[in-house]
């Protein structure tokens, strides 16, 4: 018999001392239920043990950060849970509470669309990297900015997105498939790495000359001008220096207390960097003064009188 494990990952597992505390977890009697075989998670649910899969005790080893590693551990995570989660529901449904099974099918489906959001990410990748395929047309950057920033705001209550005040600009030539998708992945970033919640500013501004650029971000990489120049800041808990520019690696994960449980394989900030270098634009990080950390990315203009 294969060894169970001594957790559930992400949904921290914890066995009850006897049947008396755990039989407590649940609203009605357990009938033909060992109580060796049901745990409560961190929410106090109630769940089956042996719906579980098997999942690794401690995240993977530096020694096995390898890409099949990596991939292996964020789908397994999410995996784990919609297999506990649904088992249960099946094996326990007149035993819980309605209540209960509504937070079931919550965690069911958050674990899901984390699994979609990886494939997609996946697939993302996969299309930039073989085709670099980009549709240009000319746009207007801060309707952009604003659309996306309110689709956000609707997915957090803990933070306040703010679009700073900006003169009017000229259209510039973009996807706007593809620098939205730049700027969700920002976006993700930024709630991701301040739990705590904050302000969210987004920035926009026109470069036009190396005086400028030099004045206005005086440690930023060579851009071309003029060109337009989106900020997006946070209040969270900032980056290491030396990973300042690591962060754009494929599958390369920020090392700080967030990342052992914070979701992630290292692939949004990957695909900005495709997606912004193959307009031609560059994009950065550096650590705010103040707290927190701030993204700058560049989009070249036509040449502006």
């Amino acid at each position: 018999m294969q060894k169970r494990s001594p957790s559930l990952n992400q949904i921290e597992i914890n066995r009850p001392s006897d049947r008396e505390n755990t039989t407590q977890a649940f609203a009605g009697d357990i009938k033909n239920v060992p109580a060796s075989d049901i745990y409560s998670d961190k929410n106090k649910l109630p769940v089956m043990y042996d719906a579980a899969l098997p999942t690794p005790a401690a995240k993977p080893s530096k020694a096995d950060t390898n890409i099949i590693a990596v991939l292996w551990h964020e789908l397994i995570t999410p995996l784990t849970v919609i297999k506990g989660y649904a088992s249960t529901l099946l094996q326990l449904e007149e035993a819980i509470t309605e209540e209960q099974k509504q937070q079931y099918l919550r965690g069911i489906d958050s674990a899901s669309n984390r699994v979609i959001r990886l494939l997609e990410n996946l697939r993302d990748i996969t299309k930039l990297e073989e085709t670099n395929a980009i549709t240009m047309q000319r746009i207007p950057l801060l309707d952009l900015l604003r659309q996306t920033a309110s689709e956000m705001q609707n997915q957090t209550r803990q933070h306040i997105i703010k679009i700073l005040p900006c003169p009017r600009l000229p259209l510039v030539t973009a996807d706007p498939e593809k620098i939205e998708m730049v700027l969700n992945n920002l976006l993700i970033n930024a709630v991701k790495y301040s739990p705590q919640g904050g302000d969210i500013e987004l920035g926009l501004r026109m470069v036009r000359s190396e005086p400028e650029m030099t004045d206005i971000f005086p440690d930023a990489p060579r851009v071309k001008l003029p060109c337009l120049i989106v900020s997006i800041s946070d209040t969270g808990i900032g980056l290491p220096e030396t990973e300042l520019d690591r962060v754009f690696e494929k599958f390369y994960r920020v090392k700080n207390k967030l990342s052992p449980v914070t979701p992630g394989a290292g692939l949004g900030l990957y695909i900005c960097k495709i997606i912004v270098e193959a307009h031609g634009g560059r994009i950065w990080a550096r650590n705010r003064f103040e707290g927190g950390s701030v993204f700058h990315f560049s989009l070249p203009l036509d040449k502006v009188l």
